[in-house]
Parts: structure tokens; sequence; C-alpha cells
């Protein structure tokens, strides 16, 4: 871990005088919680996902029938455990990175990469969580369904996207608001 320049010493000595700090803690504390929920929420979409393939397997091997809904209802929890797993997986570091640049940078550079590659992120996601918010409220008027035979409400697909779209932006900035205060972390030392 980088040391703290005496710029982010100084903003935090303010901060802390002035109970900021406490609401740092608080608002990371709470975003990890959300975080951690999501992903257990993904896990129990991943032992679903089991299951009911599981039981369209049974079901055509001995009963010559099917449920006729695993490929959609399988589609949406994939789509679901992606969504949902964004911040967890940020927050500890486990997502596809290129490090090559933090390799030959440190301190205030390293810093200054980092908090430029989260607000290019967190633009890109915004914009993706307006445009799904959209897709969401335009589903939800219409009434919107799936053109199968279970004739599933498109605007809670929509929802459990926006849900972890809005949770990645929260984990951004909070992972701003630890490198400021903490520096950037190194790869292996997040754990």
């Amino acid at each position: 871990m980088t040391r703290p320049c005496a710029l982010r010493g100084a903003v935090f000595a303010i901060a802390k005088r002035s109970g900021a700090a406490v609401l740092i803690k608080a608002f990371v504390k709470v975003n990890d919680l959300a975080g951690n929920f999501a992903v257990l929420i993904s896990s129990v979409l991943l032992v679903y996902i089991v299951g009911h393939i599981t039981l369209e397997i049974a079901m055509r091997h001995f009963f010559e029938s099917s449920t006729f809904s695993m490929d959609e209802f399988v589609g949406y929890a994939i789509g679901a455990m992606t969504f949902l797993s964004l911040a967890h997986t940020f927050r500890y570091r486990k997502h596809i990175r290129v490090s090559i640049l933090q390799s030959f940078v440190k301190g205030r550079v390293a810093l200054a990469v980092e908090l430029l590659c989260i607000a290019f992120t967190f633009g890109i996601t915004l914009f993706l969580a307006r445009y799904i918010w959209r897709t969401l409220e335009r589903d939800f008027t219409r009434g919107t369904v799936s053109p199968t035979l279970t004739e599933t409400p498109i605007w809670m697909v929509d929802a459990v996207i926006f849900v972890g779209l809005v949770l990645f932006l929260s984990q951004l900035l909070a992972s701003a608001v630890l490198a400021i205060r903490d520096g950037v972390p190194e790869d292996e030392a997040v754990e």
C-alpha cells in the first residue's frame, strides 16, 4: 500500500474533526454489506440455475416433458448474477484488471491514475444506469412482458440490472474515498 501523502492526511485530519470520518466509515460499511448481500443473492441464483437445469434434464429424460422456461429463466438468472456481483467484485479487486501502468507509477501519480480510472468507470456506468432506468420505467408503464409462454414482466429483469448498477456506482464512490484516504491498494494485498 502506498504511504498517505500530506494532502490526504490534511484532508482526513479535517474530516476526523468534523465527524465526516464516521460518515465515510459508515458509508463504506453499508456499501460492503449491500455488496455482500448482492453476492449472496447471486449464489442463491447459481444454485437455482443448477436445480432448474437438473429438473429440465430429468423431465426430458424420464417424462418426455419440459418446464418450457429453462432457457428464459436461466438467462435472467445469469444476467442478474452478473450485475449483482459487480460491486463485490470491484471492492475486492477480483475483476479483470490491466495493471501494467500501475506497476510503473507510485504515490500521487498512482492515486491520480486510480481516481481517473474510477471516474471514467463511474461515468460510463452512470450512463448505462440512466439508460436502464429509462427502459425500466417504460417497460413498467407499458406492462411489457416477455414473448414466451411464461410472459415474464420485463421490468423485473430491468430492475435487477438497475440495482446491480446502482450498487456498483456506490462501490466506485467508496473505492475512490478509500483510495484517497488509504492510498491505492496493491492487487495482492486486498483480501
